[in-house]
């Protein structure tokens, strides 16, 4: 490449583009079908009648293409949503598939240092709508504000930049009335109400989105140069005429709200009534201008009917589409543009490319991107406020009439085996990127456009709760505040949100207590909490209520070696099924399983298993204390719940059945905080042993547990009682563990260790939080 990217200003961003229906795979995902799936299907339209059914696939291969993104240092991937695919039927039911993915697509942007740059609509209408009369009905502007709500309202919060239509020309007159694209009318009066209609359905557009308090909002044009094929009078208005319909009209609605006076003396009478009166929605302010550009045409009068012209063949050089390189024009272009109709706005080339026969050595277009980049600086000289250029395209594709023999990408594809390999101009640019330096992340970005993408965590307990934040996996900010009533709980999560000043993406609530139907009644707190409740709290999309245990599991589903201490096994945790035993205030047990790239977690009341005597001497110990809880007994046995001793709430139980069997009737009440401190500090006896008892009987009931579910990745001991006394946990814990009579030795093969992770609920609630944005 003969620029890199030093040789333009500081912000000046770099982007590569793609569309919908050229790459997706249409008949994936639930999707609709389209005017563009019925255009195919009738004979003559199409190439070989080639549709986008399956296309570069990459609805299941996004990722893999956007390592490609990364990989040539690019600053923004500019791709369009199919509203087909999040609206099957164009309005009503939506396919929670397609948002999906659209949400999953944006975030892995996001995970990869990618502006994510969206066009609402690049050109596949729903087939239902079609049937309604697409873009010649009116009511197409507000079937596509819907359309936009519902999909920004999922993604908008993530967007760099959004446009909702890509080249209104396109959409209306080479589709209504030259017919080369769906809908493959050729009716003047059909070409007049679209090229009206996209405008407006622009216009409503951006109102919907301004409403979601989005910024950093485009109109997208695409643009070619009109010259008079000869020096006639005639030439020059022919070629006048095609540059107000191709271009004068749609620059002018926007930004100057009115048509030019030649495109009205053929227009204006099959326009729809009262389109005067539409132009305050049509110049609703946009933040930025596109230009798509590729070619200039030369045109010469024609002896037919309005608009009376034709094109006719030039002599420059051409690329595989038969169009004409005129970098020049290009320059010429972004001067008038700036002058005429934006001003000061920003302006991107948000489409520049070419198809090229070559699936390799493509120089052809690395010497038609070194000359376009170069009429870009010629702008930028007349001090054109050019911020960015994105080539077209990303991937060769699916080119609607031409279907798939003309290629326009940097990167090869195999349309038999899906094979992606980049070709020269790709590893060109990349050189010319990433050895220049980088953007400036916060200049490059303009205020107020890109909200950070976060969620929201929260471990509730009976007194206090904490409030985590998070930003791109890692927890940012930590707040601790009292619990309290419901409405005092939910208030605290919408007044973060506000002083956030966007919805969190998620929010992932912990409490001890059963889930059941998406509420958590919160046993501690005394209180049930719902999604629902939540949602509306914060905004959110996703919101996910978990017990305690299931949180204690997941806080060691990314446990490393600094986050354990380890007893005996491996030196840092394997993966594979974890057990989880969370002795807080309750006995809580936790199996992460890991299967098929992903974790899944189950957790149970381990409280609620039987403990029973392990020696003699304690038979006298269970026995006082069928005298303290007899209700806690299994039947008339010496076995009781494992929570009545195990758990910071069970151990002044224990204590005082201990000094009960000492014969100690009238020793105090203590707190478990009292009780493990005396026996440390070897101050008393009672305790002492009840410390002893505790620990032996722990270490018992884990091994009995993971002889169960023969947990490969460890057992993990989580929670206050452990984070606070790590002292506990050593020899005769592990000797506990271990002791299983024929299965002493399986016991002893196994990886055991005590977590060190001092906000386990939090750091679980997150790590499950990840797990579930995943899915």
């Amino acid at each position: 490449m003969k620029y890199t990217r030093a040789d333009f200003p500081k912000d000046f961003l770099f982007g590569v583009a793609t569309s919908a229906y050229q790459i997706e795979g249409h008949a994936q995902g639930g999707a609709g079908q389209t005017h563009w799936d019925t255009f195919a299907s009738s004979p003559g339209n199409v190439v070989r009648g080639e549709n986008g059914d399956l296309a570069c696939d990459h609805l299941n291969r996004f990722p893999q293409d956007f390592d490609l993104v990364r990989e040539a240092g690019f600053d923004c991937y500019r791709f369009s949503t199919s509203w087909a695919r999040v609206l099957p039927e164009g309005r009503g039911q939506v396919n929670q598939a397609g948002l999906d993915y659209y949400d999953r697509l944006a975030d892995a942007l996001l995970e990869r240092g990618i502006r994510p740059c969206a066009t609402l609509y690049h050109w596949e209408l729903p087939s239902p709508l079609a049937d309604l009369g697409g873009w010649r009905n009116r009511d197409i502007a507000s079937w596509f504000a819907d359309f936009t709500e519902i999909v920004m309202d999922r993604i908008g919060d993530r967007m760099f930049s959004v446009a909702p239509i890509n080249e209104p020309w396109c959409v209306s007159w080479l589709s209504h009335f030259e017919g080369h694209h769906a809908p493959g009318l050729r009716d003047i009066r059909a070409a007049a109400r679209a090229m009206h209609h996209v405008l407006l359905a622009h216009g409503q557009s951006i109102q919907a989105m301004r409403s979601l308090g989005m910024g950093n909002l485009g109109a997208v044009f695409n643009l070619e140069w009109a010259e008079p094929g000869d020096n006639s009078a005639q030439a020059r208005r022919a070629a006048d005429l095609y540059d107000g319909i191709y271009n004068r009209f749609f620059l002018g609605g926007v930004f100057n709200k009115s048509y030019p006076e030649n495109v009205l003396d053929g227009l204006e009478p099959h326009l729809p009534s009262g389109w005067q009166d539409d132009f305050d929605t049509i110049g609703t302010p946009v933040d930025w201008c596109g230009l798509n550009y590729y070619t200039r045409k030369l045109i010469a009068p024609a002896d037919i009917e309005w608009p009376s012209l034709k094109e006719v063949p030039g002599p420059l050089p051409k690329t595989q589409m038969g169009w004409e390189i005129e970098p020049a024009a290009l320059t010429r272009f972004l001067t008038r543009t700036m002058q005429e109709y934006t001003g000061d706005l920003p302006i991107y080339v948000t489409e520049n490319g070419m198809a090229s026969p070559e699936r390799q050595r493509d120089d052809d277009r690395i010497d038609y991107l070194n000359q376009h980049l170069g009429a870009v600086q010629d702008a930028l000289d007349q001090d054109v406020p050019v911020k960015g250029y994105f080539i077209w395209s990303l991937l060769d594709n699916y080119e609607w009439a031409y279907g798939y023999e003309k290629r326009f990408g940097l990167v090869d594809v195999d349309f038999h085996t899906l094979e992606r390999t980049p070709k020269a101009s790709f590893n060109a640019l990349k050189s010319a990127l990433t050895k220049g330096r980088n953007v400036s992340l916060p200049m490059a970005q303009p205020a107020g456009a890109v909200h950070e993408h976060w969620n929201l965590v929260a471990d509730i307990g009976g007194t206090n709760t904490r409030l985590g934040v998070v930003s791109n996996g890692a927890l940012t900010d930590l707040r601790k505040l009292p619990t309290g009533t419901l409405p005092d709980l939910l208030e605290a999560f919408h007044r973060l949100r506000d002083e956030i000043g966007t919805d969190p993406q998620a929010v992932v609530a912990a409490g001890a207590g059963p889930v059941k139907n998406g509420t958590i009644r919160l046993t501690n707190a005394h209180l049930d909490l719902s999604e629902t409740e939540l949602a509306k709290a914060t905004g959110a999309q996703h919101t996910f209520v978990i017990n305690d245990f299931t949180a204690a599991a997941w806080s060691v589903a990314e446990a490393t070696i600094a986050d354990v201490a380890v007893l005996q096994g491996a030196a840092s945790p394997p993966a594979g099924t974890r057990l989880v035993v969370g002795p807080g205030t309750g006995l809580g047990v936790g199996a992460l399983i890991y299967s098929e790239g992903r974790y899944h977690t189950v957790s149970g009341e381990g409280g609620h298993v039987g403990l029973s005597p392990r020696h003699r001497d304690e038979v006298d110990v269970f026995d006082a204390a069928r005298h303290i809880a007899p209700g806690c007994f299994f039947a008339d046995s010496l076995v009781l719940e494992a929570e009545m001793f195990l758990s910071g709430t069970g151990l002044p139980i224990l204590y005082q059945a201990v000094a009960m069997a000492s014969g100690q009737s009238d020793t105090p009440p203590r707190t478990a905080k009292d009780i493990l401190q005396a026996a440390r500090d070897e101050v008393d006896e009672v305790a002492a042993r009840t410390a002893r008892m505790f620990t032996a009987h722990l270490g018992a009931l884990m091994g009995d547990m993971a002889v169960t579910l023969m947990p490969v990745g460890g057992v993990f001991l989580v929670g206050g009682v452990a984070e606070k006394n790590r002292w506990l946990f050593g020899d005769t814990f592990r000797d506990a563990f271990n002791e299983g009579g024929r299965f002493s030795d399986l016991r002893r093969s196994m990886s055991l260790y005590v977590s060190e992770q001092a906000e386990f609920g939090i750091v679980g609630a997150n790590n499950f939080c990840k797990n579930a944005l995943m899915r």
